[in-house]
This record gives C-alpha cells, structure tokens and sequence, in this order.
C-alpha cells in the first residue's frame, strides 16, 4: 500500500500510473484549501485527505511517493521515516519497471535545452525517443504511453534524484553545479551530493571539463566537455577546437559540428551542444545529425529567447533563469552581444531569492550593464549586495519593464532574467515570461501609437 503525498502534476501521473497497474494507494497533500473533488471522481477507489495526513492511515502503507516539491525535511515527512516507512519519487517507481536505455541529464542550468537536443539528435538518427521527467511529460506518462520507445531522455532535477534509488542509465550528465535551492538544503555540499546521485547506477558519466567530483566516479567511463583550451583534455572528451581558422565541436580528431552552422551562438550553447554529443555516445549517433539540430534549435520559450528588435534595442526573455548561475550566463552571454552593438544590458532582476547568495554577479554587472531594475518580494535582499551606479527598484514587472524602455539605448538589449523564483507575484515562470513578453508588446504599442493598448 503507498501514499502519494503531493497531488499537482507530479502526484497526478502517479495516482494515474497506480490505477493502471491495480495499486492501491492513499492520496494527500498538506495545502488544506486544494479542491481534489475532480481528482476524487477521476480516481473513485482512493481515498483522499488535505491539510493533515490522518493517522488512521499511517499503519496501513509501507511506501511513501513523495512529489519533488515536498522535502524530507519536512516534520511529518521525518516522522515517517522515523517509523520505518520506505520514502521514494515517481523516478524511482520509473526505474523499476523501465526495459530499455534511459539518459538522465541534471544540472543548475541547461537541463532543458540539452534534454531536447538530445532527444531531437537521437531521433533524427532513426531512434523512438522519449522526451521527459522535470520537463514535459512527467516520466510515469511516458512509461504508460503506446509507443514502443528505444530510449528515454530524463531531465532530472535535484528533488527528483533525492528519492531516486535505482535508476540505471546508459549515460548520465551533470551539466554544471551554482548555488540554487538554498532554502531547500543546508548548504552547496548537499545540493552537489543530491545532483551526483545521477552517476550512482550510470554506465558513462558526462562531466564538465574542471569538475572538481569527478573522483568520486570509479565505476564507469567518464568523459569531460569544455571550450577551455588549457584544460589537458582526452581523446575521448568533447571539446572546441579552432582548425585552420575556423572553430569547431570536436571530440579527438573527429570533427562534430562547425560553430558557425549552429543556430545559437555563446558560450552556453557551445557547452550545451558538447554535453548533448557526449550523452549521445552509447548511440553512434552520425555527426550529420548533430549538425542538422544545431543548425535548426533555436532555443526553448523563456531561455535567454529574444522577444523583438525594436529601436535599435532587443528584449530578451530569460524568465527560466531562476538561479544565479543562470543569470550570470545571460548576462555574459547578451553582454559581450551587446558590447558588439555599441551597447549595453539593462537586467530585470528580482523575485524569490531561495536564500541564494547574489555576490557572484557582482563582477558581470558592473561589466556589462548599464541599469540594474529589481521588483519583487527579495528585491532589496539583491540590491545589498549588487551596488550599482544606476540601480532602481520597483514593485512590479510592468513597472520594470517601463522603466527600462524609458532607459534603453540603440544597441542596448534589455535583459529579464531574475534570478529568482517567481511565487511571489507569479504561479511560475512560464507566466512570469509570458507577462514579460506582453508587458513589452503594451510598452512598444504605446510608443508606436502614442497611447496605452
């Protein structure tokens, strides 16, 4: 007999994944006010409770299905541990019953972007794949789906492997580690511990080219990916090259991918496109595959996604950016762009901090930007340890994103990207990018017509 303790998407396709396979189960979550009427009608043999877990059920389950939103930590949780009972996520009950190849991909930043790549390379080299996990479909619905998949390609995030004990993958990547989730973990220690959990059952580990927990890996092959030309690379490692003038994705002597064919172009998509390769290796996977995805990816909503030019001046939308280390990749990334332009960045910061430590972006701001807007709830928490010459605060993103039309230059880009979460005045950051994106067609439709739209 199991819980399901959570019941947003997560808990959703786990309910629905115990009803197909006869499990029965018990269903709660500790937000009181949730209306679960239409869950009560779609699932009527499972019992369900809001707000306080009843004790009465306590003696009848032996596995908890925790939803990666919940933390061990929390008391009733720690309780539950304490009596014996087994704590588990849906990766877990994935991993017990997959049959066939699985890729995990986890990391502060990127995780997204690389598990498309990686599913849109496999398939274009004649692969069925399955694209999920954190992103997308959650991995139960896929696992129940019709299709007849060779592989499945896992975004992972740091709840998820927590409770993850068994996943075996034929490849596995931790793309890079920054401070994130702070208010979830006692310190970066831990939060690297959860996201190594993915190279426990792998059968190639991927690394970034300078990570320092590479020794803790004894059991598999590794092979690194970087662009630092003074890292003493392998053979096998996948790196960027400059042959006869022109700069390449390379892994050894085999050329991979010419950089300029690929549709993005920074420092961050030429470590994303290596890490993508590198995953891809268990597959043979031909280099004219990798070529066709880069030359066509454009990118995902919401990650560093140009919005419109207007004015000499692009507004770019990085509402995915919910870490620092996101942010400060942004604004590198647009930073050196606009530097091209004759111009500067004008970041859009704030929101739910996490407890982050926001010291780190001091060196990129104040090389790369002009004007640093904060909103949000944590916005004065920022602007402590972010002096900048011409740093404004303001309550709202619409406001913010006036302000920085007021102030925006031929050849500046306008830069959102919060490095925060976005609860406070968001239901997540697909809406907070989308307001962004809207706020910025009312402001330029002001300035076209003279008056609000």
């Amino acid at each position: 007999m199991y819980l399901v303790a959570g019941l947003g998407i997560t808990g959703q396709s786990v309910l629905r994944y115990f009803k197909a396979h006869g499990e029965s189960c018990f269903a709660y979550d500790t937000r009181e006010e949730l209306d679960v009427s239409a869950l009560a009608a779609q699932f009527p043999q499972v019992e369900f409770a809001t707000g306080h877990l009843p004790t009465s059920w306590i003696s009848q389950f032996d596995t908890v299905v925790l939803s990666p939103g919940i933390a061990q930590s929390e008391p009733w949780v720690a309780n539950l541990l304490k009596i014996g009972k087994q704590v588990i996520g849906d990766i877990e009950l994935f991993a017990r019953s997959v049959s066939v190849p699985v890729i995990g991909i986890t990391g502060s930043n990127g995780k997204s972007s690389v598990t498309t790549m990686t599913g849109l390379a496999l398939q274009e080299a004649g692969y069925q794949v399955a694209m999920g996990g954190n992103l997308g479909e959650p991995a139960l619905d896929l696992l129940m789906d019709e299709n007849d998949y060779d592989v499945y390609v896992l975004e992972l995030s740091s709840f998820q492997l927590e409770t993850t004990y068994s996943l075996q993958t034929i490849s596995s990547a931790v793309l890079n580690i920054s401070e994130d989730h702070m208010d979830r973990y006692d310190g970066l220690e831990d939060y690297i511990q959860a996201k190594t959990k993915v190279f426990e059952n792998t059968e190639l580990a991927v690394l970034p080219e300078s990570f320092s927990e590479v020794g803790m890996i004894h059991h598999c092959p590794v092979v690194h990916f970087g662009i630092n030309p003074s890292f003493n690379h392998t053979e096998n490692d996948y790196v960027l090259e400059n042959l006869n003038g022109q700069a390449w994705l390379v892994q050894g002597q085999r050329k991979l991918v010419k950089v300029s064919d690929m549709a993005l172009q920074g420092k961050h998509h030429l470590l994303n496109a290596l890490a993508m390769m590198a995953l891809c290796q268990p597959f043979k996977v031909p280099e004219t595959c990798f070529q066709k995805i880069l030359a066509e990816f454009t990118g995902l909503p919401h990650r560093t996604q140009l919005v419109v030019r207007f004015n000499h001046v692009e507004w770019i939308n990085d509402s995915k950016g919910t870490n620092v280390g996101a942010t400060l990749t942004a604004i590198e990334s647009t930073g050196e762009q606009a530097k091209h332009q004759g111009g500067k960045v004008i970041l859009i910061a704030g929101g739910v901090g996490k407890d982050a430590d926001f010291s780190p972006l001091q060196p990129a701001v104040h090389q790369y930007c002009r004007d640093v807007i904060l909103f949000g709830r944590d916005q004065d928490k920022i602007a402590a340890v972010l002096p900048h010459e011409a740093l404004e605060k303001v309550e709202t993103l619409c406001e913010a994103v006036k302000l920085a039309g007021r102030k925006a230059q031929s050849g500046d880009i306008v830069l959102f990207s919060p490095a925060c979460a976005s609860f406070d005045q968001f239901a997540n950051y697909v809406e907070r990018g989308e307001a962004f994106e809207r706020y910025v067609g009312d402001w330029i439709c002001d300035q076209e017509q003279g008056t609000a739209c």
